[in-house]
Parts: C-alpha cells; structure tokens; sequence
C-alpha cells in the first residue's frame, strides 16, 4: 500500500494526506519524486504551507521524502497537483574551493578529493553539511568504490559524483538527515525468458571506446605534462587500438596521472547490457528488492548483472496500485538519450565555466 504523510517545513507531523491519484518513481542516485493530484477544492491546500514536505511510505516503510516543489490547479471544477522532490535534491548544492573558509577566503584553487568513491562522496558530504549548517550525520566510511581523485570549484556535487557512483554501482542516499553510500544486494535468482519477470527487453554488446588513453596534465605549451596509458588486454581481445586523450589541466601539483588514466579506460571499456522493464510476481516484489540492487540475468549472449535504476509506482481509482520496476540503463528512447547527453554537455559547460 502506498500513503503519503503531509509535515511542516521541520518534519513535524501535520496529518495523512489521500491524494486521488499518485505517480511516484524512486531513481538510482537521482531525484525521486512524487506527483500527488487531489480536487482542486481539497481541503488539504489549506495545510499545507510554503516549505511543507511530504514523505511516502510503501506498506509502512518510507521510501522517499522532501520537500513540495510545486503546487497548481485547474478551477473550478478541476484538479489540483502537489509535486514532490526528495531530499537528494540537496545534494544539487555547490562544493567549494574551501569549504570551511568564508566566501572571501577562497585560497585554493580547487578543493581535491582522493580515495574510494565512497569515502570521499561522504567526506563531501560532511563539508557541506558543516559549510550550509544542515546536521546531517554521515555514516562511517567503509571504503567502498574505485580509487578517484575529484576537484570541486564551486559544482554542484551531483555534477562530479553521480558518474563515479554509478560507475562503481553504489548508491548515494539521504534520509531524514542521514547520508549514506551503499553497495546494494544482489537478488537471490538470476532473471530468463522463463522467469516471467522479463519484460520486452533490450540488449547491447559495444565495441570498446578507448584502449589507450593520453592524460594532460598541469602545464601549458611544450612545458605540458603528458602521460599515457594503455590496456593491452583489451586491444589484445578485441584486435585493434582506439587511441583517446583526457584534459585533466586541474591537477594541479599532481605528477602521476594513472588515476585518470584508469578513470578514462573504466569509460571507454566495452559495454554488455540489458534494459528492460520488470513484471512483479509472487517471489519479485518491491521489498524484496530496491532501487540500487542488482539483478543477474541471462538472455541469449548476455550473460550479466544489471541495477535497478528506477521504481514507477502509480495509484488510482482505475487500476489500483501498480509498481513498475526497471533493470538497466534508464534512458531507452533517442529523446531520454538525447537529454542524457545534454546534460552531459552542460556539465562540462559548467566546468569550464569554474575554472
């Protein structure tokens, strides 16, 4: 069952809130939301006030909360929608140079992280819940993840630590103040045609887009560092040299670049995957499994394990409560993967924009 919980703008309880219908997607280190639509002369609007916060509970149990982003309606005799954001929208915050310093002490450059994604996602974490006042409490570090060096110059942190995340398949969360990275759990049973939880599906061996890659360094001209890298596995496997260069102009000081070689071979390494909705059955329900889980699956020649990236849970007089989960890469159609890239373009917009 899904239910919604109406609270002020400190968490505090107001009252349960029923909404006609509701269309929630939980996201693999993104940010959920809700869309909730009532009557428009629902008294529930006269509760709820600027910097309310919704959370959702499926069979009792939260699975996001934040704040009302957006409230509109159609009158009279219309609808009315509240639009939900979780709390991962914080995590959109910026990074600073010095995070402990005020705005008027910036004397670095850039703030530099280096370790497990997970340790410095959280150690991240921790300056801007000191810098912003938000009392957060950030779990120990387990050390989980690739070993990775970020700079951060005023981004947001989304923008640097989303990739890394996803690419060590741990999942970044926030709840009721506490900040957490995850390794998610593997579903006990491998998914075929058979399984009957299959939905149509898609499949996809790439070739690879880099097996060698040429890092640049700090300097500039002739006085330039370069360094170069190169996986004669896989141009041994796959017969052929796909030769790529890497801007890491930011590192700053820094003489050996093999983390950022290793980090553009991890990018360019070829891709085998499935994406796929899912058909919940007696044994493959939510609950048992969560955004962020990996499933393993065995379809003709592939033979992989894919995440969870997305939960879409819809309510409403027509068909009841529906939950639809997704396996795989979560943009399937040319338009979700033209504003993936997009996206990608204006991150690296916004970085040159910082330096």
């Amino acid at each position: 069952m899904l239910q919604f919980v109406l609270l002020d703008k400190t968490s505090t309880f107001i009252r349960l809130i029923t909404p006609n219908t509701s269309h929630v997607e939980l996201l693999w280190d993104a940010v959920s939301f809700a869309e909730l639509e009532f009557d428009d002369d629902d008294p529930i609007w006269a509760a709820v006030a600027d910097g309310a916060r919704v959370r959702a509970l499926f069979d009792g149990q939260p699975v996001m909360c934040g704040p009302v982003i957006t409230r509109r309606g159609n009158a009279p005799m219309g609808s009315s929608t509240m639009l939900v954001e979780d709390d991962f929208r914080m995590f959109r915050s910026l990074g600073w140079p010095n995070p402990a310093s005020p705005l008027t002490a910036q004397t670095s450059e850039y703030r530099r992280y280096s370790g497990p994604t997970e340790t410095i996602v959280k150690t991240a974490c921790q300056e801007l819940s000191d810098r912003l006042g938000l009392g957060w409490t950030i779990t120990p570090t387990l050390g989980r993840g690739t070993s990775q060096r970020i700079e951060l110059r005023m981004h947001p942190l989304v923008d640097k630590f989303t990739v890394p995340l996803k690419a060590d398949r741990l999942t970044w969360t926030i709840s009721d103040g506490v900040v957490d990275v995850v390794d998610g759990d593997t579903f006990p049973r491998v998914l075929t045609p058979d399984s009957g939880v299959l939905g149509n599906y898609r499949w996809e061996i790439s070739y690879p887009e880099a097996t060698r890659v040429v890092v640049g360094g700090e300097g500039e001209g002739t006085d330039r560092l370069f360094q170069q890298f190169i996986d004669t596995t896989r141009e041994a496997h796959w017969g052929s040299v796909v030769d790529v260069f890497k801007d890491s102009r930011m590192a700053q000081g820094i003489t050996d670049l093999s983390t950022d070689g290793a980090e553009a071979l991890a990018e360019g390494a070829p891709k085998v995957s499935v994406s796929t909705d899912l058909i919940e059955n007696s044994w493959f329900r939510f609950g048992r499994y969560h955004v962020g889980d990996k499933v393993a699956v065995n379809i003709g020649p592939i033979d992989t394990v894919e995440v969870i990236t997305r939960v879409v849970m819809d309510d409403g007089p027509a068909d009841g409560l529906v939950v639809v989960p997704h396996l795989g890469e979560a943009a399937d159609t040319p338009d979700d993967k033209t504003a993936a890239a997009i996206a990608s373009l204006a991150r690296g917009v916004r970085d040159q924009e910082k330096r």
